[in-house]
This record gives structure tokens, sequence and C-alpha cells, in this order.
């Protein structure tokens, strides 16, 4: 069992972020120490991996929760949810192929000015 400061560094989330999914319902209400201190399993910590993952590719919190339910529903929404986590991959490559395009007009730029640089040092 970790405590909340410990499973926000595990995560790396913060402790309100924490606070804050479970009070939007993406995570079952945390057991408790003999001092009301919330305490998460394994599982848990897993399941916030996967909800910071989800927030990383750019999975809105609303849509999260609705994953979240279809999980608690149990395999009858399988197929639901194997086409959610399908469409985020989707998006996910086609966020990357933007930035490959990026990044090769930045060294498109970088190599022209540095060809610059050597026409003008040669001058």
């Amino acid at each position: 069992m970790y405590t909340i400061g410990q499973a926000a560094q595990k995560v790396g989330f913060s402790i309100g972020a924490i606070r804050f999914y479970e009070r939007k319902g993406l995570l079952e209400p945390a057991a408790r120490s003999e001092q009301n201190n919330r305490l998460y399993t394994d599982s848990e910590i897993n399941w916030l991996v996967f909800i910071k993952c989800l927030r990383e590719t750019g999975m809105r919190v609303e849509d999260i929760k609705q994953f979240a339910n279809m999980v608690m529903a149990g395999t009858a929404t399988l197929p639901e949810r194997i086409k959610i986590i399908q469409d985020q991959k989707q998006k996910l490559l086609d966020d990357i192929e933007g930035k490959k395009s990026q990044l090769v007009q930045l060294e498109r730029k970088l190599e022209r000015y540095y060809n610059d640089l050597v026409c003008v040092g040669t001058g």
C-alpha cells in the first residue's frame, strides 16, 4: 500500500491531481489508514499510470471518466473500450507524424542558416 504522497511520486502526479481524479470519479475512493490517510494499491497505481498516459495523449477528463465507467461495467464493454484505445492510438500516431514534419522544417531552416553563416564567414 502506498500513501498519497508515495503514489503521486511513483506516478508523476501531484497529490492534488490524484485527489482531483478521485473527486471526478476516475479513481475509486481510496482506502484509509488508521490515521485516515489515503492508501493506494499496486492496481490503483497502475490505473493512475494509465490515466496519465491517456491525459498525455490528449484525452479529456470526461472521456477518461466514460472509459472508467466502461471498465467498471465489465467485459461487455470490451469492444467499445478497444475502439476508444484504437482511436486514441491513431490520434497519437497522427500527432507524431505532425511533429516529424515540424522537425523536418526546423532542420531545413537550421541547415540554411548554417550554410548562410559559412558563406558570411568566408566572405
